[in-house]
């Protein structure tokens, strides 16, 4: 069965001999789950997959731009492109709609587990690389670009000539994660910065206007619970109590907010309420008043002009008719 990757541009074109990529189980950095990834050989990186499917049924058409101008007007002249239109295309359909996309993944993130059990001590490479047991043919072409990321989070010593032991460096390992903060937060995916920033910070009223501090801190907070996503729990909560006072600030900025809106809310209603019992107070009296001019309207002409009469003084006419 075929399936589509998308991958980063820069990646060789694969021969017979060696193939573009591969796709490996490696344990996941921060649960140790073996999660299959994309090793590309040329550039020689690690990716982490990410499927994007559709609940119903698709196909996939992948097409290819033809190689020149003047091909595409001599095949469409020829006959042969309309007898037998198969034979110039370039195209491909693949049965499904599953797109794979390939991030790259930092190499140093995969030895962090092995590191943070022997913290205190300093291991040798070949130490480190057993601990991670990649010892079939497919994962030993990245072993060395495992090795490559170890100086970025380690302290090392040498004690004889030629022979080098490595130990987690936290300060390192927090420094080289804090120096990626800011460019995550700038290249955040769409679908992100709109649930995560825009949402969450938007103003209360038309009129008013959430403080750009706001909103780069909020990318700053969401970048960091990516990095920590991928670190043991025991680091990531380090790392992220870091962050802390930053995080505090954000967190008191959006209660105001959320305080805000509710009593919008509130003051929206209220005066909704008010203004429909005004409406029905109005249409009640409105009622009382048509109905009064309804039944003086079939009233005869007598009674009308009785009722103006001036009866000042005069009896009423039960009292003739009262009890001496």
């Amino acid at each position: 069965m075929s399936r589509l990757f998308i991958i980063p541009t820069g990646n060789s074109e694969s021969t017979a001999n060696a193939p573009i990529s591969s796709i490996i189980a490696l344990p996941h950095p921060s649960t140790a789950v073996p999660t299959r990834y994309l090793v590309t050989r040329s550039p020689l990186a690690i990716h982490e997959l990410t499927i994007i499917d559709h609940p119903a049924p698709h196909s996939t058409l992948i097409s290819h731009p033809s190689q020149s101008g003047s091909d595409d007007t001599s095949t469409a002249s020829s006959p042969a492109s309309e007898t037998s239109p198969t034979e110039q295309d370039t195209g491909s359909v693949i049965s499904s709609a599953q797109m794979h996309i390939a991030t790259p993944v930092t190499p140093f993130l995969f030895l962090l587990r092995v590191l943070l059990q022997h913290e205190p001590q300093y291991r040798t490479w070949d130490d480190i690389s057993d601990c991670l047991q990649l010892e079939a043919p497919a994962y030993r072409h990245i072993l060395a670009l495992l090795e490559s990321g170890l100086d970025k989070v380690t302290d090392t010593v040498e004690p004889a000539a030629g022979l080098r032991c490595y130990r987690l460096s936290r300060e390192k390992l927090f420094r080289t994660l804090s120096s990626r903060i800011a460019r995550m937060a700038n290249n955040l995916p769409a679908i992100l910065t709109k649930t995560h920033v825009t949402n969450m910070l938007a103003p209360v009223r038309f009129d008013e206007r959430t403080p750009d501090e706001m909103y780069d801190r909020a990318k700053r907070q969401v970048a960091i619970a990516i990095l920590a996503g991928y670190l043991p729990a025991s680091l990531a909560k380090e790392f992220v109590h870091k962050f802390e006072s930053e995080k505090r600030m954000l967190d008191e900025f959006v209660s105001g907010l959320e305080k805000a809106r509710a009593q919008e809310m509130m003051r929206q209603m209220m005066a909704a309420g008010a203004g429909n019992g005004k409406r029905r107070f109005e249409d009640e009296d409105g009622d009382e008043t048509s109905k009064n001019k309804k039944k003086n309207a079939n009233a005869s002409n007598g009674v009308r002009k009785l009722k103006k009469a001036d009866t000042t003084g005069m009896s009423k006419l039960t009292a003739f008719f009262a009890k001496k």
